[in-house]
């Protein structure tokens, strides 16, 4: 097959550069993938492909960093983002959809009593964790040591200019080690608000982890021995595992929870939600952000839950994924490549055994963008429901290709 080529792309880049620092900036610039074999700009999007702006077309496993669950474009989705847009999208209050869309989640996800409304998840996770600090009248607050929760300066793992007084009150620990929690937890007593986790380990550059039930469960009980809040940030992997929550499906006991990406199939939307008990810690918590009340992206939320519920998204994307896994697996082992692929089937993550600097990683999801299935070297992937058996089918064909090449490239 004739390999894409990325001509277009990379003159935009580059000019891009004249008026933006790094052209691309964050994990979306192509130095962040493969350079070369990627392309950076994407023209547009239909289910689960997207074609970039040299006309390239690619079965996309990140589905705009999860935020693409039912497929892009989706109609039902679209056509409720239009009967809005005719009406109207950011006023200077909150649109008719405010209430419906605060039932609606609260209805849905597990425990919890009352929302707020952002546009990011940085907004919400530095929201619950301000509620957890006014509810407890303490400043700690306990943070597995790798984890993402976004790019606010509390929570910053990258770049300069951070004060480090910004996260004087940030303790961290290795995610699923009890032990480790408890010497933390020891160390800070008496000063702990919220302890804040993603419902699985997904972490860049390293293979997922789900829980076990011990930290689970010693998690579940800091709320009752130490007071400490449960804050779970479900913006990568809500709506993906399960339509009441992840802290459901793996369960925690969440006093506060945090969700974006997915809820709305990719407008922008973030919300945090607390127990009852919380209410009034919540009320005293100065937040607004001009476009947090546009009425749009409430529609595209509304519209969204309806047609995970209705459709069985959640399951389509289990048993997508887990083609996905078997597939890879199977190619991997006839081309004599051990492989570790991780994390649940709706957003799993590959690695190539004795690859410490990803550059076997690098190579294989380089080569297979080239081919037009574009796979993230660092990042955990996403399945979304618009997939096919097809899709898989012709997937792994252009998997075990570049497994092959990879043999081929690391023997010499």
């Amino acid at each position: 097959m004739k390999l894409y080529t990325f001509e277009r792309s990379y003159e935009l880049f580059e000019e891009a550069k004249k008026y933006v620092p790094g052209g691309i900036y964050g994990p979306r610039s192509p130095h962040f993938l493969t350079f070369g074999s990627y392309p950076a700009f994407i023209s547009r999007g239909e289910g689960a492909r997207i074609w970039d702006v040299d006309g390239n077309e690619y079965i996309d496993y990140m589905c705009s960093f999860g935020t693409n669950l039912l497929g892009l474009r989706h109609p039902k989705v679209e056509e409720a983002v239009r009967q809005q847009q005719n009406k109207g999208d950011c006023f200077t209050l909150p649109s008719d959809l405010w209430v419906p869309l605060a039932k609606r989640l609260v209805g849905t996800i597990h425990d919890m009593g009352w929302c707020v409304f952002a546009k990011n998840g940085s907004d919400v996770t530095s929201y619950a964790i301000t509620v957890a600090r006014t509810a407890t009248g303490k400043k700690g607050i306990l943070v597995a040591r790798g984890s993402y929760h976004g790019s606010h300066f509390w929570c910053q793992t990258y770049g300069q200019g951070v004060p480090e007084e910004w996260k004087s009150h940030i303790h961290y620990f290795e995610y699923n080690d009890v032990r480790d929690l408890e010497r933390v937890v020891e160390a800070c007593r008496g000063d702990i608000a919220g302890i804040i986790l993603t419902p699985h380990r997904h972490d860049v550059l390293r293979d997922q982890e789900l829980p076990t039930e011990a930290f689970v469960q010693r998690v579940n009980s800091l709320a009752t021995t130490e007071g400490v809040l449960v804050i779970i940030d479900d913006i990568r992997c809500g709506f993906r595992l399960d339509i009441k929550g992840s802290a459901h499906h793996y369960g925690y006991r969440a006093d506060l929870n945090c969700f974006g990406k997915a809820m709305a199939n990719g407008y922008p939307i973030a919300v945090a939600m607390g127990r009852e008990e919380y209410r009034s810690a919540a009320e005293q918590v100065f937040f607004t952000g001009t476009h947090f009340f546009s009425g749009v992206p409430f529609a595209a939320a509304l519209s969204t839950l309806d047609e995970i519920e209705s459709s069985g998204a959640i399951q389509r994307i289990k048993e997508l994924g887990s083609l996905l896994v078997q597939g890879l697996r199977q190619a991997a082992e006839a081309q004599g490549i051990q492989i570790t692929v991780s994390g649940p089937p709706a957003m799993p993550f590959m690695t190539c055994a004795n690859d410490q600097g990803f550059e076997k990683n690098r190579f294989f999801c380089g080569e297979a963008a080239r081919r037009g299935i574009f796979f993230h070297p660092h990042h955990n992937w996403f399945v979304c429901a618009a997939l096919t058996e097809a899709d898989i089918e012709k997937t792994v064909d252009v998997a075990e290709e570049c497994f092959k090449l990879t043999r081929q490239h690391f023997e010499t």
